[in-house]
């Protein structure tokens, strides 16, 4: 009788135990969120980088939130051609590699006057000690999502090696 009782709850662990493991190998998908909801919470972890009073807050928030809307649309854009271009034509030739090379000229001087735009903007509003730590959190960030990117990429890499 002890021998399978016994038997009896070395399964129910086993079973019970299973059960675990398999939930956790359930994937969780990932809600996307809005360019609203990313200007949002940029602009309220800045906030708090920077620790803000509320007056400087509500001065700074509109601009902010400005700043990252316009620095998001000069992205997309340049995003959208390259993707165009490179999903057109996998051989390029000079002419469209010269295109490209001064497409990139053109975006980097899109972002580096809405850049210098803003900050006369931020500077009424914040120290220049504050707004230089605003640039290393954005670089900051911009590394962290590089770093990111190219984890995600390796683990493709990897599943797609398996199989």
């Amino acid at each position: 009788m002890k021998k399978y009782l016994f038997q009896v709850m070395i399964a129910a662990i086993m079973i019970g135990s299973t059960s675990k493991t398999i939930a956790q190998n359930v994937p969780v998908k990932k809600q996307h969120l809005t360019e609203e909801q990313i200007i949002e919470k940029r602009t309220n972890q800045m906030i708090q980088i920077l620790m803000l009073d509320d007056a400087t807050t509500a001065k700074f928030t509109p601009v902010y939130s400005q700043y990252l809307k316009e620095k998001m649309d000069c992205r997309k854009t340049a995003l959208t051609e390259r993707f165009k271009k490179n999903k057109e034509a996998d051989v390029k030739t000079d002419a469209d590699i010269d295109a490209m090379i001064q497409n990139q000229f053109t975006q980097s001087h899109k972002m580096l006057d809405i850049r210098e735009k803003y900050y006369t903007k931020l500077r009424k509003v914040l120290s220049p000690k504050q707004i230089l730590k605003i640039y290393q959190t954005e670089k900051q960030d911009q590394r962290k999502m590089v770093k990111e990117m190219f984890k995600r990429r390796m683990q493709q890499q990897n599943k797609q090696n398996k199989r």
